[in-house]
């Protein structure tokens, strides 16, 4: 029986080690034909497995929020890329990854999240793509965080056009995230190689449920 998804959460897989073949091979029964041949394509495994368990991460939170199955689970994307339930419209998530993190996250209400690995970047992109007040922000921090400073605005800005669900159609210059104030910006993981911000109408931080792929496992096999 379905449920009422009412409240914001969070949860991040850290994949921890690489899935065993039976494992992958298991998980790829889960997902549809269209999303398997897509997995396929991509050249390192690493990128099948994260495509693979993102997917997986996404179907595992949404039948335990809902109720639903996954046989139940019909998955669209708008015009833009943002993915959608389409047999659910009231249940609303989103999804990302990067390096050895996952993050989702689900609402009734409109939600962007963004997970970046962190790695050494060139200024010139904050330059280039974030205002001038949000650039001098970075400028103005000490040498230790001015990146740590770049990717928590980054990802504020990359979780923005997610809950927005329109795409790069919103130019990056075109909003501040150090001064908005129509969302919420709340950071729900911030280590030394990783980044993660989500984006809600929803004031309160939100539960965030961190788990190992070890763990993960065992919850679902």
């Amino acid at each position: 029986m379905k449920q009422d998804v009412n409240g914001l959460e969070v949860a991040i897989l850290i994949i921890n080690r690489d899935l065993a073949d039976k494992d992958y091979q298991y998980f790829m029964k889960f997902v549809s034909e269209e999303k398997r041949k897509r997995i396929e394509k991509y050249h390192f495994f690493s990128d099948r497995q994260n495509v693979l368990l993102a997917d997986i991460l996404a179907r595992y939170e949404i039948c335990r929020r809902t109720g639903m199955t996954n046989w139940q689970l019909d998955f669209s994307v708008n015009e833009y890329g943002k993915p959608y339930l389409v047999n659910d419209p009231h249940v609303q998530y989103n999804l990302s990854h990067s390096g050895k993190y996952i993050a989702f996250a689900i609402d009734s209400k409109p939600v962007g999240i963004d997970v970046e690995k962190i790695d050494h970047i060139d200024m010139k992109i904050a330059k280039r793509f974030f205002t001038s007040s949000e650039f001098s922000y970075i400028n103005s921090q000490n040498c230790n965080m001015q990146i740590m400073s770049f990717y928590q605005i980054w990802t504020k800005k990359e979780s923005y056009i997610k809950f927005e669900g329109k795409g790069l159609s919103i130019p990056l210059t075109s909003f501040n995230v150090i001064s908005q104030n129509n969302v919420a910006y709340h950071n729900m993981l911030e280590v030394d190689d990783a980044i993660c911000t989500v984006c809600t109408e929803q004031k309160e931080a939100p539960p965030c449920h961190i788990i190992s792929l070890t763990d993960f496992l065992q919850y679902v096999n």
